[in-house]
């Protein structure tokens, strides 16, 4: 799952029109809710599949607050806690869901008339690739999944097996190699933009 790099440009009119007092109204919601998820962050419970969304979800909450009045004061103002934003977000989910189904339905969690809009830019740096590069083969070739090995059928449930009839069993099975876990990826910071529109 990708981080979100949120950049808000200001309407520098509307800053310009705004009196005092609204603003240090506005600055008090955001601060209200930064605090509410600082909270809730601190007491997070929930399942492995949320756990997994839990950081991404926090850290794209946080720009929304920080972005919208709106969505600031809504956040402050529900009882719903994000531990339970997670749990509705990776319910009936299935086994995948992308960056921003995930977006989607945690800013939904809150404020359920809103959408997220998704915006990805390409940046080419540098000169474009010689024809001798282009020509060059992949290093890593696609190969068709292979096919699972057929499982043994299990035995026919009889009488229990005598202690004599359970040693050659026992013996008979192989201890399995333990597998390292998987190292989890960094995400770039700068690998997409997300902005709520209300």
């Amino acid at each position: 799952m990708s981080e979100s790099n949120l950049v808000v440009l200001p309407d520098m009119q509307a800053v310009e029109n705004t009196e005092p007092e609204e603003i240090k109204a506005q600055e008090g919601i955001v601060s209200a809710a930064s605090k509410k998820l600082d909270e809730e962050e601190k007491a997070f419970v929930g399942s492995g599949r949320a756990k997994m969304i839990f950081p991404h979800v926090v850290k794209t909450l946080r720009g929304f607050i920080e972005e919208d009045d709106r969505f600031a004061e809504v956040f402050a103002n529900t009882v719903r806690t994000v531990s339970e934003c997670c749990a509705a977000v990776v319910d009936k989910s299935g086994d995948v869901m992308s960056d921003l189904e995930v977006y989607r339905k945690a800013v939904q969690f809150y404020f359920p008339n809103a959408d997220v809009e998704f915006k990805m830019n390409v940046r080419i740096t540098g000169a474009a690739p010689s024809e001798e590069e282009m020509k060059k083969p992949a290093d890593i070739k696609a190969e068709p999944e292979k096919p699972k090995p057929a499982e043994k059928p299990a035995p026919a449930k009889s009488a229990k097996p005598s202690d004599a009839e359970k040693e050659p069993a026992a013996a008979e099975e192989k201890p399995q190699p333990k597998i390292p876990p998987r190292k989890k990826k960094a995400f770039e910071d700068d690998s997409m933009q997300l902005t709520l529109w209300g």
